[in-house]
Order: C-alpha cells, then structure tokens, then sequence
C-alpha cells in the first residue's frame, strides 16, 4: 500500500513552530554551556593563582614563626646568659663578704719567714677561693725559697707561682723584693674571724 500523504487534508499538524523552539532551546544551551566552560576555566585559572597565593603566604607565615622562633631563643638564651653571669656576680660579691681578712693575716703571719715582709696583697675572688697576688720583701734570695717552700707546705695555699724577683742591686732598696701568685682556700671549719 502505497499511501501518500496528503498535507492538506485535516488535521493539518504544523510541527514547525515546536522544531523552531527546539533549535533556539539547543542554541541557547549551546551558547549556556560555552559560557559555563569559559567560567569554569576562568574559575580554575582564578583559584590555581589564589592557591599560588596562598602557598606562598603560608610559607611566608611559616619562615616568619621560624624567625620569630629563633628571637624568641635568642632572646631566652641572652636572658639566661645574663642571668647566669649575674648569679656568678652574686656568687662573686657573697665570696668577697664571707672572706675572712683576719683569717688570712693570721695564718700569713704564722706561715711566712720572719725575715720576709708583705708590702702588697691583692685578692681576686671566684667560687672556688681567692687567688693572692702577694708583693713580699726579704733579706736575700734564700728568703724567697724558704717562702715557696713554707706557702707550699700550707694546705690552705696552693698552686704557689713565683712571678718576679728585684735585688738591691736593681734598684730595691729595701732588699730581696718578688711577688708571688697563690691559691687560697682555708681548710673547713677554719674560724671566720672578722668579715671584710
């Protein structure tokens, strides 16, 4: 059977009308869908330049903790150094009031040659005692031996130094003068006599 269609008899469907609808709904979904590509690439290229930015500010951020990190060590570190070098002031002053003057010339006296004369003394003062720089006069050179010999005897004298010798004919007129360095530190239980 071979029909033929017949568009003018009824009803009469005219379909162009739904197929112009069609093809300008496609177009403008064609046009929307290129819009949103464009936005979406332009939303990509927008967010990898702020990650970038970001990424650099937190690694800014974090070199800037580090350094202020490092100062704030620093800083504790000079505070503690300061602390300890104060401390050992402290340490130094409370050395210096608790040593024993009378102490000290008493056993000088008992220790030295009878010939020999102290013309200078000079403590210098850490955690461990004194050392004494001691400026002597004696008779004659046998003076300064029998002196060595007698400080080195006393256990509260050690590490006995002698640093230089004058004679008369150098220019001395009071006789054999030499200077000696020495450790001090008086036994335990040595009486405390007047305090400086």
């Amino acid at each position: 059977m071979n029909e033929t269609l017949n568009f003018a008899r009824r009803p009469f469907r005219d379909e162009r009308p739904v197929l112009l609808v069609a093809g300008v709904l496609l177009a403008a979904a064609a046009i929307l869908l290129i819009a949103n590509v464009r936005l979406y690439t332009a939303f990509q290229r927008e967010v990898g330049g702020t990650n970038d930015q970001i990424a650099n500010l937190e690694a800014r951020r974090a070199a800037a903790q580090r350094e202020s990190q490092q100062a704030r060590d620093a800083l504790n570190n000079y505070r503690v150094s300061s602390l300890a070098q104060e401390s050992r002031g402290l340490l130094r002053l409370a050395e210096e009031r608790r040593f024993s003057w009378t102490t000290l010339l008493a056993r000088l006296e008992r220790v030295l040659p009878p010939e020999v004369r102290v013309t200078r003394l000079t403590p210098h003062f850490d955690t461990n005692g004194a050392t004494l720089s001691l400026s002597l006069v004696g008779k004659d050179s046998d003076s300064v031996v029998r002196t060595i010999a007698a400080l080195a005897r006393d256990p509260a004298f050690s590490l006995v130094d002698l640093k230089s010798e004058a004679t008369p004919e150098q220019g001395v007129p009071e006789g054999h003068a030499f200077e000696i360095d020495t450790r001090y530190a008086p036994p335990e239980g040595a009486p405390a006599g007047t305090a400086r």
